[in-house]
């Protein structure tokens, strides 16, 4: 992660320098970006750069956090929006996503670069919110959630229940997303699908009275 030093950098410099990265790793596979690129996207001397980051692998990890602060803040304003409805946040999700990718410049590109690698995808989370979770963790993205969804509206009562349905959630926005960064023009038929699979995970495949049979 970026040092101290790098934290108390004014606001505006950080944003020049997050930027510049942004854009070398929107421009190359992970494996071929350069420092030396980034340092002149940012306008920083090389020795600047080493006492903000120890490598290009630390800079991912500090765009990826930024990443994930962005979406947990995203969602805590969203489940509150919608006074706990955990379905309601799943279609936000997506659509935060996709408006994301469209929006700023070259990070549909960053994301094909940079989410081929599962170390990556971890950095931001979404390892870690597409599986079961440890129950006995405070902090663990289960229990986050689970803190402020309206349970009333589902047939969950406990973190345990709830482990269960989250990452069936999060696979399908994660399955969603990859269709649509790997074929941005067909963003109509990944929503159609998304919103098909998130309706049957909200209501079940089986018809009523299949089910009372079985």
């Amino acid at each position: 992660m970026p040092t101290e030093r790098f934290m108390r950098l004014p606001e505006q410099k950080k944003a020049v320098i997050r930027a510049a990265a942004m854009k070398e790793f929107a421009r190359v596979p992970f494996e071929k970006v350069s420092i030396n690129q980034i340092i002149h996207n940012a306008g920083i001397s090389r020795g600047s750069f080493y006492t903000y980051f120890e490598d290009k692998s630390d800079v991912v990890k500090f765009l990826l956090a930024d990443m994930r602060r962005e979406l947990q803040e995203f969602c805590e304003r969203e489940i509150r929006r919608s006074g706990g409805d955990y379905f309601a946040l799943l279609e936000q999700m997506f659509e935060y996503f996709v408006r994301t990718l469209q929006e700023t410049d070259g990070l549909l590109h960053m994301a094909k670069n940079l989410f081929s690698y599962q170390e990556n995808i971890q950095g931001v989370g979404f390892r870690d919110w597409s599986k079961p979770c440890n129950m006995a963790a405070d902090d663990s993205p289960a229990a986050w959630f689970f803190n402020l969804i309206d349970k009333n509206r589902l047939r969950v009562d406990t973190i345990e229940d709830f482990s269960v349905l989250m990452p069936l959630g999060m696979t399908v926005i994660l399955l969603a997303i990859k269709q649509y960064y790997e074929n941005p023009e067909s963003l109509d038929k990944v929503r159609v699908m998304f919103h098909k699979q998130l309706d049957i995970l909200k209501h079940g495949a089986l018809k009523e009275h299949s089910f009372h049979e079985m």
